[in-house]
Formats: C-alpha cells, structure tokens, sequence
C-alpha cells in the first residue's frame, strides 16, 4: 500500500464500520487519494467520478474540499461537512444513508434459491423486465465487471443483485411476487458470499429512510454505523 493510502487509512481506522467504504475502494484498488490530512481523507473513484470524504471537523472538510475536481457525486460521512461540500458545490439533492458492514467470517445463507451471474448480452432483458430500476450505461457498466446475480426460477429472471461502481451491495430490483418468498435477502446473501470468496469485506449505504432494508441487512448479519454519511448530487 501506498504512503498515502496508508495515510487515509491510518485516518480511516477510527470507525471500520462508517469508512468501510473509503477503505475498502483504496484496498481493491478502485479509488485513489485525491488528499489526506491527519484529521481526514478524499478518495477520489474513476468508474463513477464520485468523491468520497471523511474529516474530523468542517475545518478538515473545507481543506479536503479543495480536491473536489467536477465532481459527479461526492459521499460525505458527517452532516456539518455535507451541508459545507453541498454550499461549495452548489448541489441541491442529498441521500442520507447508514453504513452496514459485513463483518462474519462465514457468508449467510441464500437458502434454497439458486443464484446466476448475469452477463453484458442481459442488459436488454433487464431493462424490459425491470422498467426505470436502471440506468443503461451504468447497469451495462455492472454486467461486464462481472459483479451482477440473477435470480431465476422457471426460466424467468425474478430479481438481480450486485455491486455499484463505488463497490457497496445494491442494484436489488425483485419482482414483486418473490419479494414475500425471501428473494431479497437471497440475493444479498449470495452477493456478500461472492465479495468473501473473492476476497472483498462487503458493505452497503442503505437509505435512513428504509427502515425495512435495514432490519434485512441486519439479519443477514450486517453491523450498521451509529451515525449516517450523505450522499450529495445535483
């Protein structure tokens, strides 16, 4: 690891749960440190050209900010410092999200569901069965990375799960009669099973609102953040 990636992680070190994110992007390698101080850390993602922010205090944040290059979406791991970030950029929309962890050493079950992966030549089929879940570039993006599941029974795709650019679970679309037979929690079961076997400590930013995704990821074994980190857009 790199003098500056240890630098952010040393900073980073302080709540594995709330910074999973910013510390596994620089471990797999798909985030770089666009700055760091002792009091925070800036890890910059090229897939999405999403910024993601840690600062001890809004003094660190405004420092830190300054790396902040048009930017698509920046996450920001404290209220002060998304309010700031939000002002210097002028961004209007805001996701306030909790950190989950996986942090077992076994993966849940899937249960009695059996999990695919799902390739580039589905992201028509997806798009037509699962109208408005996915961007296309984005959802093409996910299939070719390999990091997509499908769900199938009878021949038919019921659901998909996966991983998002910036490296957390997520991308769960089920169609509505499997979401009472467990297929969400199949899907995110099987996901977290490939991060393990590929070497990859899974996580999520599940939204404050969803109260019901919470609880999920919880009983899947998920360890959530005490507080909650923001995601800002235009």
């Amino acid at each position: 690891m790199k003098e500056l990636e240890q630098r952010a992680c040393s900073y980073l070190g302080r709540d594995p749960i709330l910074y999973m994110d910013m510390v596994e992007l620089l471990r797999r390698g798909q985030g770089t440190v666009a700055a760091v101080r002792e009091d925070g850390a800036l890890v910059y993602v090229p897939a999405s050209r999403a910024y993601l922010l840690a600062a001890e205090n809004t003094q660190a944040g405004e420092a830190l900010s300054v790396g902040l290059l048009k930017p698509g979406q920046v996450a920001v791991h404290d209220p002060e410092n998304a309010r700031l970030v939000g002002d210097i950029l002028g961004y209007g929309q805001q996701l306030e999200c909790r950190a989950a962890a996986y942090l077992e050493p076994l993966p849940p079950s899937a249960g009695d569901f059996v999990l695919d992966p799902l390739g580039e030549d589905q992201v028509e089929r997806i798009l037509e069965e699962f109208p408005g879940e996915f961007e296309r570039e984005e959802l093409r993006e996910r299939l070719r990375a390999g990091v997509m599941r499908g769900l199938f029974e009878g021949g038919q795709l019921q659901g998909l799960a996966g991983l998002y650019p910036e490296g957390g679970l997520g991308m769960l679309s089920v169609k509505p009669p499997y979401m009472e037979r467990g297929a969400a929690q199949a899907l995110l079961s099987g996901v977290t099973a490939w991060c393990l076997e590929q070497g990859l400590a899974p996580f999520a930013h599940i939204p404050a609102e969803d109260l019901a995704l919470q609880e999920l990821y919880r009983q899947l074994g998920y360890t959530l953040s005490d507080t909650s980190l923001y995601w800002l857009g235009e």
